[in-house]
């Protein structure tokens, strides 16, 4: 019996004689390592339908209840620099920013904190607060003496931490602090596959088999990959169609990504020597909020890179599931979460996108359909000799906490297009031949071990603070 995982519910395993409830878990029975993965575990994990093209949510992070200091006074002018070195019973003016002082109240315990140095650190109580634009600041007690640390002191703090409450028998009841919660918005965007068969086509045997059963699941297979596509890729619009009626596209989960995007700096670094160091970084911080559990698809190419890395120094542990709804996937166990690793053969079938890794927390993700995935029979007109019919979806995504998904690209490359395997050598590159997919052609990868880098450094996006709101 299969494993479940990332919240797909059920035992793993389909009952004998079950049917599925709809076309998308029709594509996860007959496609569960297809070219639509995405789409056929979704229709397994949470769904919501919605009355409106144009649907919002909201979301609120967990307050970090801290704020930058600007510097330290010992006078609500902030004229004269706090020197360091104050006994117990003393009062500072920490500045901050204006819209900082909203998160602290009378009353708070805080911590006054250099973040070079941990035992450089004093606590005390806020007294007093003021809203003055760039001389903003609160009013600090020290509860101890400034005297933690023979390095640092008080006036070298840049970082004021709230550690609780302070209140005395019979007081007043203090001031609230509310957080604002912030809203996002997606659109529904409409996907359709037709099929058409004419008459006499449909009446004709073919050694081939049942082309009327071949065109359909063709086009569910088709139908899938493009919702894939658009669900991975796609950006939000509103428009006006051909016909004059609104056309709109969904927002895809790489565009709603932009706290974790990291790049493998291939002019800095060698894969093999320092990959392993350097990927761990990047998944602590994509591991730091949500599930402890992800989802990561990829191109082979990153599968390739992991699995040189795993040769040469045993560092990563890569177990292959037991599949869940037939979807196979390798089990990887960091320090800091599990990750089920899912070769996507879109990724694979681009050059652009073999060496990609996109991680999703699957709990924050929410496929929102006015009408989930059906096949529509008999769409001919009456004089029509022949039949018409099609696959109709229009469903878009929502996505929480975007902090909580990560999209890593070049695992393993020199430079775009070229595979580092470690120290150069003198064999001569290897150079595959173009595949083609119907009517179109892939150009062909050149693989080479030498070269020199050219990739640029990645560059991390500074995580969204809420803005609160004190009443």
């Amino acid at each position: 019996m299969g494993v479940p995982f990332l919240g797909m519910r059920g035992t793993g395993d389909w009952v004998t004689n079950q049917r599925p409830e709809n076309w998308r878990e029709t594509l996860l029975r007959l496609y569960p390592n297809g070219r639509a993965p995405l789409t056929a575990i979704m229709s397994m994990l949470k769904s919501e339908s919605t009355d409106d093209p144009h649907y919002h949510w909201w979301t609120k992070l967990l307050a970090d209840q801290r704020a930058p200091i600007v510097a330290v006074w010992t006078d609500t002018a902030l004229t004269a620099a706090y020197g360091g070195g104050s006994a117990s019973g003393t009062t500072v003016y920490v500045q901050v920013a204006e819209a900082q002082v909203d998160k602290l109240r009378v009353g708070h315990e805080v911590l006054l904190r250099v973040s070079v140095d941990p035992l450089a650190e004093v606590v005390g109580k806020i007294t007093s607060r003021s809203k003055n634009g760039a001389n903003s600041y609160v009013g600090v007690y020290f509860l101890e003496n400034d005297d933690n640390s023979a390095s640092y002191d008080v006036s070298n703090a840049d970082v004021i931490w709230i550690i609780g409450n302070i209140n005395p028998e019979g007081g007043t009841l203090p001031a609230s602090i509310m957080y604002d919660p912030v809203e996002y918005e997606n659109y529904t965007q409409i996907f359709r596959t037709p099929i058409s068969h004419t008459r006499t086509a449909m009446k004709t045997r073919l050694r081939t088999g049942d082309q009327v059963k071949e065109a359909k699941r063709e086009a569910l297979e088709l139908h899938g990959m493009e919702m894939e596509k658009a669900f991975l890729f796609g950006v939000r619009t509103l428009g006006t169609g051909s016909n004059g009626k609104p056309e709109r596209t969904t927002q895809g989960i790489i565009r709603w990504i932009s706290t974790n995007r990291y790049d493998w700096p291939s002019s800095a670094l060698t894969w093999i020597t320092n990959g392993d160091n350097w990927l761990d970084e990047q998944l602590e911080k994509i591991f730091r909020f949500g599930s402890t559990e992800k989802l990561g698809l990829c191109g082979s190419g990153v599968m390739l890179a992991i699995m040189q890395i795993v040769k040469a120094k045993g560092t990563f542990e890569l177990t292959k599931m037991a599949s869940s709804y037939g979807v196979s996937v390798y089990e990887w166990v960091t320090a800091f979460g599990t990750m089920y690793l899912k070769t996507h053969p879109l990724f694979t079938y681009e050059p652009t996108m073999r060496n990609n890794l996109l991680i999703l927390d699957t709990d924050n993700l929410v496929y929102r359909f006015i009408d989930d995935t059906k096949y529509l029979p008999k769409r001919q007109a009456n004089d029509l000799d022949g039949e018409n019919s099609e696959y109709l979806t229009e469903a878009g995504l929502e996505l929480h906490h975007e902090a909580t998904f990560g999209y890593i690209t070049g695992l393993g490359l020199a430079s775009w297009g070229t595979l580092t395997t470690g120290a150069p050598t003198s064999a001569a590159p290897t150079t595959t031949g173009p595949t083609t997919l119907g009517a179109t052609s892939l150009a062909p990868t050149t693989i080479v071990t030498t070269g020199a880098p050219t990739t640029a450094a990645p560059t991390t996006a500074a995580p969204t603070t809420l803005a609160p709101t004190t009443l």
